[in-house]
């Protein structure tokens, strides 16, 4: 378990670690290969923020256009206004008076 929190090969106590470790920490090869699985991780995890980043901005749109709807405004204006679809705002305000 020791071995999984080491930094350095030398003070592993695995020689299977120690080895590749030393790869990835030290040759052109393994310098290459980690940066590639470091940009892949980094291209995901930016992907998924960017994703749930729309999905939340969507959401406060509706509730926004929700907001403008229930206080009378007109569709128009709150297409406008949430940057939703005039079909999407006519859905809500269907939905509202239902």
């Amino acid at each position: 378990m020791q071995d999984l929190y080491c930094t350095e090969p030398k003070n592993l106590h695995y020689h299977e670690f120690a080895e590749r470790m030393e790869f990835l920490k030290y040759s052109k090869e393994g310098e290459a290969k980690m940066t590639d699985v470091i940009e892949e991780y980094a291209a995901r995890k930016a992907e998924a923020v960017a994703k749930e980043a729309t999905e939340k901005a969507q959401a406060r749109n509706v509730e926004l256009a929700k907001e403008l709807l229930s206080e009378g405004e007109s569709i128009e204006r709150t297409v406008r206004l949430s940057k939703l679809s005039e079909a999407e705002v006519r859905e809500l305000a269907s939905k509202l008076s239902a």
